[in-house]
């Protein structure tokens, strides 16, 4: 497969022995498309922002008789793949248009597979097609019990004809077979086919709006693609100059960011991933925010208040075991930045003083901070009890309270809460020249395990060891973890319960394997500050892991999820928020 990525004029990279099954995709306004050589997923397709889900519409489009796709392209604002004797360009001009484009007629086929995401009826599902006002008008409903609503779709285009003849075609998604996310098996409806080289699709919940949306976009299409190809080609002046694949990786990771930003109730939110993590998760946003704060300030508050809403509206007790932690973790960022004003700052203060009373009261035993029966990251696990990486999170939140107190006698309080952690926290966790994964507080007895984790906490509170004693750890587990590829196992190589292998949906890898591209960038980051020369093979080696994955695998200028560890074949979420913007940060830190 080739891949390009063209971010403009001399500004574009080509790889010509780009893996089979990479992908491509857009997103505007919540929507998102997703596709690949042929439909490997059923979560791949158009899917459409409505009210405050998604539904998806389009399993594909293809090109009748044509050769099998043997190039994708990466245009920042479309999205290109080509094959012998075709060529099909697609964008998104709105969140409810969908645009494709093959530069010469052609006879396009539509693939439907309108539903809400998880869920996937095979029964009742009732396609209509007819033409009016020479527009083609399709509806779809759901003829069983707790149906979705009827819904809309309207195409025009240079249409020249029309070929209205029902078929079902059953499709065998290879991705969602090797992942075990069934039903890999599903039946689609090809409805009609036109002869076009351009056609818009319009989706809303009733016809006559879809109708107006689709000769809208239409009439429009010239002066929409202008704009979107003219802000682009700006965009790759203003910060190209020349186009080195580590700059490439950044600006992509960028991107890939942005396209998971969607409306969350009034004001907007950062999507966990594409496809499937469709949520806005209070954890992998607040991650995210060190790095959007740089690039986005307006974003970033926004999702930042938003988060401290939902903190307060729960009491101060959050769904996760490290969530809060992450938050107050970015809080101190705004400060360093200053982006906060007297009145915001107390308004953090006292949420923080609050949050920290509820942990105090309901989350710690012996002195040690604990997550009760919460997840931590590691959410297929049980690691109930003290985890080194909370720890690090309580610890950075008494420093950060200290900072805000007001008046003395506040500010030592505060200190010494968090020295009294930090000697509780070095008794429990660390031997001389290992760092526990996690401490059982009933017992007393610590899990030496090794885990990526501690870097996590050398990450979030650095000021837990000497440098000469995170060095030892450091060098204690990393021959433990180490992926030669470029990458951490998520579990001593040698311990029973590690599996090399990806076992997608069945957990068995998840966390006791697979590697993470989030935690693998953090790591990297943890190590170059503590000390870049001695530990400089590894990250370098994290680094064009990360940038590798971004480029020519999976959904290409997008982070992946996870690869199994014991070889690199980066897989999971296609476009993951926390892997986009820890590499985006990891690239501030090697100054890339």
């Amino acid at each position: 497969m080739e891949i390009k990525h063209n971010f403009g004029k001399q500004l574009s990279i080509v790889k010509n022995d780009g893996p089979g099954d990479a992908s491509l995709m857009l997103a505007e306004g919540g929507s998102y498309l997703w596709i690949g050589g042929i439909p490997a997923s059923r979560y791949q397709g158009w899917f459409f922002k409505s009210g405050q889900g998604l539904v998806k519409i389009i399993d594909d489009i293809r090109i009748n008789d044509a050769a099998p796709v043997s190039a994708i392209e990466n245009n920042v604002w479309n999205v290109k793949r080509s094959g012998k004797d075709f060529s099909q360009t697609f964008f998104l001009p709105r969140r409810d248009c969908l645009v494709c484009e093959t530069g010469k007629p052609a006879r396009m086929e539509f693939y439907f597979d309108v539903k809400e995401p998880y869920q996937n009826p095979e029964f009742g599902r009732i396609y209509k097609v007819w033409r009016e006002n020479e527009i083609i008008i399709i509806s779809y409903r759901q003829d069983v019990p707790m149906c979705m609503p009827e819904i809309f779709i309207a195409i025009t285009g240079d249409i020249s004809d029309v070929l209205v003849a029902e078929e079902w075609i059953e499709r065998d998604y290879e991705f969602d077979r090797k992942r075990g996310s069934r039903p890999w098996k599903r039946w689609v409806c090809r409805p009609l086919a036109v002869t076009a080289s351009c056609v818009v699709l319009a989706v809303a919940a009733n016809k006559d709006e879809a109708e107006r949306t689709a000769r809208s976009c239409w009439r429009g299409l010239g002066k929409v693609k202008e704009e979107k190809n003219k802000k682009s080609v700006l965009r790759g002046a203003l910060f190209f100059g020349n186009c080195s694949d580590d700059v490439l990786a950044k600006k992509c990771a960028l991107r890939a960011l942005s396209m998971l930003v969607a409306p969350a109730g009034p004001v907007r939110g950062l999507r966990a991933g594409l496809p499937w993590f469709f949520q806005f998760w209070q954890r992998d946003e607040a991650v995210c925010l060190p790095e959007l704060l740089k690039a986005d300030v307006s974003l970033a508050k926004e999702i930042f208040w938003r988060q401290l809403g939902e903190l307060k509206a729960k009491d101060f007790d959050f769904d996760t075991a490290d969530g809060i932690g992450w938050l107050f973790f970015a809080a101190a960022g705004f400060i360093g930045k200053g982006d906060f004003d007297i009145k915001e700052a107390a308004i953090v203060q006292n949420c923080l003083e609050r949050a920290l009373a509820v942990l105090l009261e309901k989350y710690t035993v012996n002195g040690l901070a604990i997550g009760g029966q919460k997840p931590t990251w590691m959410d297929s696990l049980d690691r109930s009890g003290a985890s080194i990486e909370v720890q690090a999170q309580r610890l950075a939140m008494y420093s950060l309270a200290a900072r805000f107190a007001p008046g003395k006698n506040e500010k030592e309080r505060w200190l010494e809460s968090e020295r009294e952690l930090a000697v509780s926290a070095r008794l429990a966790f660390f031997d001389g020249h290992r760092l526990a994964d996690r401490v059982d507080v009933s017992t007393g007895t610590p899990d030496f395990t090794a885990r990526p984790n501690i870097f996590l906490a050398a990450y979030l509170y650095p000021d837990l060891l000497e440098k000469a004693e995170w060095a030892r750890c450091f060098e204690y587990a990393l021959p433990q973890l180490w992926c030669g590829w470029g990458g951490l196992d998520t579990i001593d190589k040698s311990d029973p319960r590690f599996c090399g292998k990806d076992t997608g949906e069945e957990p068995t890898a998840y966390h006791n394997g697979d590697s993470w591209f989030w935690v693998n960038n953090i790591a990297a980051v943890a190590l170059n500050r503590l000390d870049k020369k001695k530990f400089s093979g590894y990250i370098g080696k994290i680094y064009e892991a990360s940038k590798k994955d971004i480029l020519w695998n999976g959904a290409i200028g997008c982070a992946s999820e996870i690869s199994p560890a014991e070889s690199y074949a980066p897989t999971g979420c296609a476009n993951q928020a926390w892997s986009n913007a820890t590499f985006l940060e990891l690239c501030r830190e090697l100054k890339k």
